[in-house]
């Protein structure tokens, strides 16, 4: 099914984009660790963690995304921006026909432009729990969100 080729492709995407992460954080790691100075190596242990952490929380995550994407069809939904509510690279999304949000921790750019341009995300779920796999189509990107109240 074309469906669950192309959430595989989304799921490896996103693998490679955890696994980025964690290699440019290691990086910045070692030319730190180069320069031998101990007051640097200090100071940057928490900037590394930073950098690591999108990767890290894909990956402590991800079997729950693979459960939700096992127990739960993707279904198509019409959505749009809640205007006023962007924090960072979060993004909440107004789906017609409910009476809650879709709250997504991370949405990069060409994501919110294509998502604007169709309207259309699908997702799986949500679960008991209110969480919920989302993907788009155009643009492999698939991410883990959850439903909040308005």
């Amino acid at each position: 099914m074309i469906l669950e080729t192309w959430s595989d492709t989304c799921l490896a995407r996103a693998d490679r984009r955890a696994v980025g992460y964690i290699f440019f954080a290691l990086a910045v790691l070692g030319g730190v660790l180069f320069l031998g100075w101990l007051w640097l190596i200090v100071l940057s242990v928490p900037v590394v963690i930073e950098l690591a952490a999108p990767g890290i929380k894909h990956f402590v995550t991800r079997r729950g995304t693979i459960a939700l994407i096992e127990q739960f069809p993707w279904r198509p939904v019409s959505a749009s921006f809640v205007p006023g509510r962007r924090i960072g690279r979060s993004a909440y999304l107004k789906v017609d026909g409910s009476e809650k949000n879709l709250r997504l921790p991370e949405l990069p750019e060409r994501a919110r432009v294509l998502v604007r341009h169709t309207g259309r995300v699908w997702i799986a779920g949500p679960d008991e729990r209110g969480r919920v796999a989302v993907m788009t189509r155009g643009l492999a990107f698939l991410t883990r969100g959850r439903v909040v109240e308005r």
